[in-house]
């Protein structure tokens, strides 16, 4: 009878498959549920408030209408406050050309008319003389740095097209040397006119002073050819352009060479430190936000690094929120949030425009 007792033995093929079927199941339940739970808490925690890390920024716009030289940078440069960065020609060549040739032109008239006939009035003459050579010389030297001017974008225009083998080498090192011989002219020019100014600070006035009256029509003339002159070279002066803030360059809106309006905008360059972050609190309030209260501020990444901030003022309007738009994409309307000023720490290493998940915390 004691063998009719005895246990039949259950097959590890069995038991492995009653293991499989009823035990497994549990555990990768369980399993499965501590992770949901742990990355619901980790990692979809409700966000009530959506932010933006602000930093400054500057655009660089145009005061007046011109055309741009001397551009310096190129989008991601870096730069620091007050660097120039271009220069802007407000005035037109053909202009200029035209101007500075009547100017010479009323010269020659005046050097023409003068009368030397008596020996007594040499030295007022020869002051005179000084005076229109002076005068002409100026002229002279703005037709010369008009068609340097002219010479250069021409230069920079047939080297750009070379690197692209758009042009012959035989034109680009005709424009090379014409610019060359430009800039030499130039500079023998403005030695000449620092000479001739030298030696009328140098005159001895003394014995001009009793003829020498700005009311006589000579004198007057002379006078008016001044100012005219002063206001061409005034003119001339290409006006410069530097960066209002140390950053990088983002954007470059415009290139040497272009026309531009009064207004427009030529380059645009973001601060690398952020000032502060700008959040939202969804609308409806359930909380109304008050300065000094803690938020806990969230980096979107991987890490979902987190630190405490506070708040330092809050906005006095609702404004249309595009964040909460791909947060809540089943809601069919636009969602509105209140603004917030949040004072901002470096624990999160934050860049300037990224955006973060905020939470009240109350």
């Amino acid at each position: 009878m004691s063998q009719y007792n005895e246990k039949i033995p259950i097959p590890a093929r069995l038991r492995w498959r009653e293991i499989r079927v009823r035990i497994f199941p549990f555990l990768i339940f369980v399993l499965v549920a501590g992770v949901v739970m742990w990355l619901w808490r980790d990692r979809v925690e409700a966000t009530t408030m959506i932010g933006r890390v602000v930093g400054k920024q500057a655009e660089v716009r145009s005061p007046q209408a011109g055309s741009l030289a001397d551009m310096t940078v190129s989008a991601f440069d870096s730069v620091r406050a007050g660097d120039v960065i271009a220069r802007l020609v407000t005035t037109d060549p053909q202009l200029m050309q035209a101007e500075l040739a009547v100017v010479l032109a009323q010269i020659e008239l005046i050097r023409l008319s003068r009368d030397p006939f008596v020996d007594q009035e040499r030295n007022l003459l020869n002051y005179e003389s000084m005076q229109v050579d002076l005068m002409e010389n100026r002229a002279r030297l703005g037709m010369a740095r008009i068609h340097k001017q002219q010479a250069l974008r021409e230069y920079e225009r047939l080297e750009s097209m070379d690197e692209r083998g758009l042009t012959a080498q035989e034109m680009l090192e005709r424009a090379k040397t014409e610019y060359e011989a430009l800039q030499e002219e130039v500079v023998v020019i403005e030695e000449l006119v620092d000479r001739l100014q030298a030696r009328l600070e140098r005159f001895d006035l003394d014995k001009v002073r009793d003829r020498w009256d700005e009311s006589d029509p000579l004198a007057a003339a002379l006078k008016v050819h001044q100012r005219t002159l002063e206001r061409i070279e005034a003119e001339m002066m290409p006006v410069t352009l530097r960066a209002p803030v140390s950053g990088q360059v983002a954007q470059v809106f415009k290139m040497s060479g272009e026309f531009v309006d009064q207004g427009d905008p030529i380059l645009r360059i973001y601060a690398p430190q952020p000032d502060y972050i700008v959040g939202y609190i969804r609308h409806p309030l359930f909380v109304q936000p008050e300065p000094g209260m803690q938020v806990l501020v969230r980096r979107q990444g991987r890490e979902r690094r987190e630190a405490i901030m506070e708040i330092e003022s809050v906005g006095v309007q609702m404004e249309t929120v595009e964040q909460f738009t791909s947060l809540f994409p089943e809601q069919p309307f636009e969602t509105i949030g209140l603004p917030v000023r949040i004072a901002l720490n470096h624990d999160l290493d934050l860049r300037p425009g990224e955006v973060v998940d905020m939470r009240l915390m109350h």
